[in-house]
């Protein structure tokens, strides 16, 4: 059974480190554990997969989901949709209202996972990710 914790970033960095080069490699620069809220997914005592989320810079009552990522082997068991769920009722403990993403256009897996998940697409007045980013939006009040 896969748990997911809620972990310190800086504590936990080399962990989160060594999952998100196996779950990006190159592609996507690495995290920064020093902010941020962090959880890692656990199959027994093996960490496989994480995910992040900060405060948006767009709005004070804003979460982003920065970034999440799941090993290879553990994919297609629903572990981001469960990541996207533990960071949403986070953000509203919180009392953000609204939940931003985005996700690189050939990420379709990320994208389904998303539109699972009830967000939408949307056109942010400063685009912050890659040229060909699609940005993703869920109110959550």
């Amino acid at each position: 059974m896969i748990r997911i914790r809620k972990v310190d970033g800086q504590r936990h960095r080399r962990v989160l480190a060594d999952l998100h080069d196996e779950t990006f490699g190159d592609t996507a620069p690495q995290i920064d554990t020093s902010y941020g809220d962090f959880w890692i997914a656990y199959d027994e005592a093996t960490p496989v997969g994480f995910c992040q989320m900060v405060q948006s810079t767009l709005a004070p009552n804003v979460g982003y989901h920065k970034r999440a990522g799941v090993l290879a082997s553990h994919r297609g068991q629903g572990l981001q949709l469960r990541f996207l769920k533990v960071r949403e009722a986070y953000a509203k403990r919180r009392g953000w209202t609204r939940v931003i993403s985005d996700t690189a256009f050939h990420n379709i897996s990320s994208s389904n996972n998303l539109i699972r998940a009830g967000y939408r697409l949307f056109e942010p007045p400063l685009r912050w990710a890659f040229a060909t980013g699609l940005y993703w939006t869920k109110d959550i009040t």
